[in-house]
């Protein structure tokens, strides 16, 4: 995934895409920081859960941008994220998030923490984590009440 991503880089960089430049540059010096911390090379999952967290950025940008109503800012981190978006895989559907957690309350667990785990190891980089633990919350309030 990082040749891929630094391939698209070079791909940019080509076409004076700047946008698309900068962004796969972020991504890539985040993955070089990761890999200096672990000390060897980042599989696949890591660099999602870069991807993902760059991705939240973007998110938290945008908030603040429409908030300032700052229409080029707006655009900016909607377009990285949309670069960004295109190296994820697609989401679990909150219908599929559903079900997972109904399996895992069928299964007997009765706490937070070993569901989101489950969830976690499960579907890796395709779970939202916020509307996991907050479908997760209300199936077990459900369940208790």
């Amino acid at each position: 995934m990082k040749a891929q991503i630094q391939n698209d880089l070079k791909a940019a960089m080509k076409s004076r895409d700047n946008l698309r430049t900068m962004t796969l540059r972020g991504v890539l010096t985040a993955v070089t920081l990761l890999e200096k911390d672990l000390r060897r090379e980042a599989n696949q999952d890591e660099i999602l859960q870069v991807i993902k967290r760059e991705r939240g950025r973007r998110d938290e940008a945008l908030e603040f941008a429409r908030q300032a109503g700052r229409q080029d800012l707006i655009e900016q981190n909607e377009t990285e994220a949309g670069i960004l978006d295109s190296y994820l895989p697609a989401a679990l559907t909150a219908d599929e998030l559903a079900a997972a957690i109904a399996e895992q309350l069928a299964a007997g667990a009765s706490q937070m923490g070993p569901v989101m785990k489950a969830l976690r190891e499960r579907y890796g980089a395709r779970l939202d984590g916020k509307l996991a633990s907050e479908m997760v919350r209300q199936a077990l309030a459900a369940k208790s009440g």
